[in-house]
């Protein structure tokens, strides 16, 4: 092979190797650009119908982690897990009684009409009733410690102490974690029922996110039930079984 040959053989090599690295390089960038695509700009998610169910899927992205990994870390016994649950369901619910009933009286009670307690007259023409002694009923209680009025700190439970309160008997490090779990929380909650005027809205993110728990915890202990087996033959299973 003469000169001109070599050299034609080396410069057909180099174009070679370059046009494969440019076709490496494209193919990449295309899977690059599909895969944006694929995801798709936030623009581009097609909202739900209703308002509040578009607020309670920003408020589960921002919480289902924060749920996943703290309930995940309850491995000793089953009883940790379902105190986690059930004191973090309850305590969403009761985190936003005040804003239903704030709601209520804001929207003129129930069927549209007006609160029985905000159309109350009030002031000089208001006509309370007359109290008579013997109207009275007031219990008598010996007992020195129902007579105690708290006073000091020691007094009264602190606001771990009280998480959960009608949940006593469940599992403390359950209701200890959960506890630390809804501060997380509840921020992003409270922010989003509050911003809801419409009834209808706040009633179906309440609803739906109660559900939503449920499933999601149910779902956290399924992945924590789940075990992978390896992969086997009957050849190996038999060979164990005469070893």
């Amino acid at each position: 092979m003469n000169s001109e040959k070599i050299l034609r053989h080396i410069i057909r090599k180099k174009i070679h190797v370059a046009l494969h690295e440019q076709h490496a390089h494209e193919q990449a960038l295309r899977k690059a650009i599909r895969q944006v695509l694929n995801e798709g700009d936030i623009s581009d998610i097609h909202p739900h119908r209703a308002t509040g169910i578009n607020m309670l899927e920003d408020v589960l992205k921002k919480s289902i982690p924060t749920l996943r990994t703290d309930f995940k870390r309850l491995t000793t016994d089953k009883k940790q897990r379902d105190s986690f649950r059930a004191h973090m369901i309850k305590a969403v619910i009761d985190s936003l009684k005040p804003e239903q009933i704030k709601s209520n009286y804001r929207q003129g009670g129930e069927g549209g009409e007006a609160s029985a307690l905000l159309s109350e007259p009030v002031g000089d023409d208001a006509e309370f009733g007359e109290l008579e002694e013997a109207d009275i009923d007031v219990e008598i209680v010996d007992d020195e410690e129902e007579k105690k009025i708290p006073v000091e700190d020691d007094d009264t439970p602190t606001e771990e102490e009280d998480f959960g309160s009608g949940l006593e008997g469940m599992d403390e490090t359950g209701r200890n974690m959960a506890y630390t779990s809804f501060r997380k929380i509840s921020q992003y909650i409270l922010d989003a029922y509050d911003g809801l005027a419409n009834p209808k809205d706040k009633e179906i993110f309440l609803d739906y996110l109660v559900t939503n728990l449920k499933l999601y915890f149910d779902k956290f202990e399924d992945e924590l039930q789940s075990t992978v087996e390896e992969p086997t033959t009957p050849e190996y299973d038999q060979a164990k079984k005469t070893a």
